[in-house]
């Protein structure tokens, strides 16, 4: 049977004496003094806070504190004893060990000073999620300020006198069901951290609420999920265009060639070194001015060849329809249309990864209904920020289109210049889209989303029959139609 905290009091007892089983640097003033606005932080994210140790520990962590050697626990009560121990093996050892901790520590640190105690509660309140954790303490944010506002000696002396105090039975209890239950989820728990979480602080001054965040959180945590179900390497079919020399202002992306032979003629910026042993101290006519006079001296000269690579663009357009896909299908974690902009960054990510030879471009094009309107504007803010490493490249960019026409009509221009192929993510139960009769040199893939299993077509010129989802469920069919469209797109 669970201990439950009985009143204001204990509520009181509870904070302090957690805040004094502190394992990072142990429970210092200063130590206590940073981990004031992260706990604040962590009450606005949720009124159920885990033992308050927890989110001081967590915060030095991602601040870039080492694991500190393991600490002698206060003397308290032995059970709660035992689960600090066990915290710190299965909770802090395995936070420590995390491979995405430092791409989390770096987005932590880039973050304006203001925002990271929302950084650091956002991150308190993801990994708790991880470690599908359910024992918090509801605690009072007004009783909770009005005990932070206090000195930390003040805070200090309360919380050991209360991990001594016979009368805090109940509160040692509850803390001790605290540390139980996140060392027992530790144990089962895949990951305690991911892309989601260093995407999200990466780009958390620029969400507006908690509503856009809790989206892009999804759309990453799909795109990961996609991710696992696709092979390390897939083989890009042959292709008929040929090479096409890369743009100069690539030059410094891409240097070519090198001091490949010696010239009589150059810059002196290129002159061989070893020329300069004809020059003299004496002001008169030396031998180094009469080489120079007659043209014998020798120069570096360089190889001048071209930077050959093919040039690809991807253009994925989301038509007006794919509205209708803000539902959520059963055995699916997320909603249709967070899941169609995960799969959008899963197949950047991966075709970046697989065609580095090739000069990629990718567009994401969000096309206007017949009014003119835009019914996916939430879906394009949102696209803006999965793609915002790519956009400051150059290779990625967002784009709103009047109609379907004038994305394959451009589509079709482009291709005198690159290989061009374009997805289109629909919704509509009758979308005509056999009807389009695209430029032979366009690949037009269709991902119908009208239905809980997601169906692949590709359209125009090589028209073929839509595949039918996968019948073990809704699932197993995006995962079938990510491989389908990540071939087909190679």
């Amino acid at each position: 049977m669970s201990a439950e905290l009985r009143g204001p009091q204990d509520a009181e007892r509870w904070l302090c004496a957690g805040l004094c089983l502190a394992r990072q640097d142990g429970p210092t003033s200063e130590a206590l003094t940073a981990a004031v606005p992260w706990l604040l932080a962590t009450l606005a994210e949720s009124p159920d806070l885990p033992p308050p140790a927890f989110v001081s520990d967590l915060g030095r962590l991602v601040s870039g504190v080492p694991l500190s050697p393991t600490l002698p626990v206060p003397d308290t009560l032995p059970r709660l004893r035992a689960a600090v121990r066990a915290y710190d093996d299965h909770v802090l050892a395995r936070l420590a060990a995390e491979p995405h901790l430092e791409a989390v520590s770096s987005a932590l640190a880039r973050l304006p000073e203001p925002l990271r105690a929302r950084g650091v509660a956002f991150l308190v309140a993801r990994v708790l999620t991880r470690l599908g954790f359910t024992a918090g303490t509801a605690l009072s944010p007004a009783l909770a300020r009005r005990v932070l506002d206090r000195p930390p000696t003040e805070l200090l002396h309360a919380g050991y006198s209360a991990l001594r105090e016979p009368g805090a039975h109940a509160v040692l209890e509850r803390l001790a069901e605290g540390y139980e239950a996140l060392a027992g989820a530790a144990r089962r728990a895949q990951a305690l951290m991911g892309d989601a979480e260093a995407f999200t602080l990466e780009n958390l001054e620029h969400l507006q609420g908690k509503a856009q965040r809790l989206a892009l959180e999804q759309a990453v945590e799909a795109a990961e999920a996609l991710s696992r179900t696709l092979p390390p390497k897939l083989r890009a079919r042959p292709v008929s265009s040929g090479p096409t020399p890369t743009a100069m202002e690539d030059d410094a992306a891409f240097p070519q060639g090198g001091f490949a032979s010696v010239s009589n003629v150059g810059s002196l910026e290129n002159l061989v070194t070893s020329e300069l042993v004809y020059m003299e101290d004496e002001p008169t006519l030396d031998l180094f001015d009469v080489r120079y006079v007659e043209g014998e001296l020798l120069y570096y000269t360089r190889d001048e060849s071209l930077a050959v690579r093919r040039r690809r663009v991807i253009t994925f357009a989301l038509l007006p329809d794919l509205a209708d896909a803000r539902v959520k299908d059963a055995g699916v974690r997320w909603q249709r249309a967070v899941v169609a902009l995960g799969l959008v960054l899963c197949l950047v990510r991966r075709l970046s990864a697989w065609l580095t030879a090739e000069d990629l471009r990718f567009r994401v094009v969000f096309v206007q209904d017949a009014k003119g309107l835009s019914p996916l504007e939430a879906e394009r803010g949102l696209c803006e920020l999965l793609l915002r490493e790519w956009r400051a490249r150059g290779t990625a960019e967002v784009l709103t289109a009047p109609d379907l026409d004038s994305v394959l009509s451009e589509a079709a221009a482009g291709t005198k210049r690159a290989r061009v192929d374009v997805l289109l993510l629909d919704a509509a139960r009758h979308g005509g889209h056999d009807a389009l009769e695209p430029d032979t040199r366009v690949g037009l893939h269709l991902l119908d989303l009208s239905g809980p299993g997601p169906r692949v077509r590709v359209l125009g010129n090589r028209a073929a029959p839509a595949t039918e989802p996968a019948a073990d469920g809704p699932w197993e069919a995006w995962t079938g139609a990510t491989l389908e469209l990540a071939r087909g797109l190679l």
